[in-house]
C-alpha cells in the first residue's frame, strides 16, 4: 500500500495526564492510546492497560506477566484496595529486573529485597482491579499531619483553561511541616493570577490540599524523557529563602 495509507493504530505512553488532555489527543489524532507503567530498573512493563476489554488511560492498568505486584505501607505490610501505598514489583534480577545499580551495592540492596523491587512509586488499586498512580513517594507532601499527593493538585491546576503546565512541591513550613507551592506555565494568549488559581483549587480540593504559594515560570525544568525535575525546583526555592 502507498505510504500515505499507513497510519498509527495504537500509541503507548507512560505519563500522568488529565482527562481533558486525553480527549484533546483523541480529537486531534484519532489514534487510540494505551497507558503503561515501567521503570529503567524493570526489564519490561510490570503494569499496562489491556489491549482488549476494560481500559482506562487515567490508570496504569493491571499487573502483566511475568511480574507480580504488591502495594504496601511504609512497614512493608499490604494495604487494602482503595488505599495508597508503595508499589513493589517481583522479578528475577538480570532477567526481569536489573541486576543492580552500577558500583552502588548499598542502593541495590535497598531497592531489591528478596526479589521485590521497591519502586518508590505510590499507587492505589481501584474497585475495578485497575491501578492508579498517586505520586512518587518522595514527592508526597506532609502538611499538618496529612499526606498530599502533588499529582492530584497538579491535575486540578492543569484543568484550568489558562494553565499549560504545572508542578507542585512541598516547601518547609515552621507551623505545618510543609506548605504547598505550585509552579505554573501559563497557556499562550491567556492570563491568570495566583489568587485566581488558589480560588480554583479551593473550590475543587480539600482545604489542606490547596496551594498557598504560586510562582509563574516560562517553562519547567525537565529531563531528556520529559519528567519534571522537582529537585531543581526545591533547590531554587531553598536558595531564594536563603537569599531573602
Amino acid at each position: 500500500a502507498p505510504l500515505s495509507e499507513h497510519r498509527p493504530r495504537l500509541a503507548f505512553f507512560a505519563q500522568s495526564i488529565t482527562r481533558s488532555q486525553l480527549e484533546e489527543w483523541q480529537h486531534r489524532f484519532s489514534v487510540p492510546l494505551l497507558q503503561i507503567y515501567g521503570m529503567t530498573e524493570q526489564l519490561g512493563w510490570p503494569m499496562a492497560n489491556p489491549l482488549h476489554g476494560l481500559r482506562d488511560n487515567m490508570s496504569i492498568g493491571r499487573p502483566t506477566l511475568p511480574f507480580r505486584c504488591r502495594v504496601v505501607d511504609e512497614n512493608g505490610l499490604e494495604v487494602p484496595p482503595g488505599n495508597p501505598g508503595q508499589l513493589l514489583v517481583h522479578g528475577v534480577p538480570g532477567v526481569s529486573l536489573m541486576r543492580g545499580y552500577f558500583k552502588n551495592p548499598e542502593a541495590t540492596t535497598d531497592a531489591i529485597r528478596d526479589g521485590w523491587l521497591w519502586t518508590g512509586d505510590n499507587v492505589r488499586e481501584r474497585e475495578d482491579g485497575l491501578f492508579e498512580f498517586v505520586d512518587r513517594a518522595k514527592d508526597m507532601i506532609k502538611r499538618a499531619g496529612e499526606n498530599v499527593a502533588a499529582s492530584e493538585v497538579e491535575a486540578v491546576l492543569k484543568d484550568h483553561p489558562a494553565v499549560f503546565d504545572a508542578a507542585v512541591i512541598g516547601v518547609p513550613d515552621p507551623m505545618r511541616d510543609e506548605a504547598i507551592k505550585a509552579y505554573i506555565v501559563v497557556r499562550e494568549g491567556r492570563e491568570v493570577t495566583a489568587e485566581e488559581l488558589i480560588a480554583w483549587c479551593a473550590s475543587r480540593l480539600a482545604k489542606f490540599r490547596v496551594p498557598e504559594l504560586v510562582e509563574f515560570r516560562p517553562e519547567l525544568p525537565r529531563t531528556s524523557v520529559g519528567k519534571i525535575q522537582k529537585h531543581l525546583l526545591r533547590a531554587e526555592h531553598q536558595q531564594s529563602v536563603l537569599s531573602a
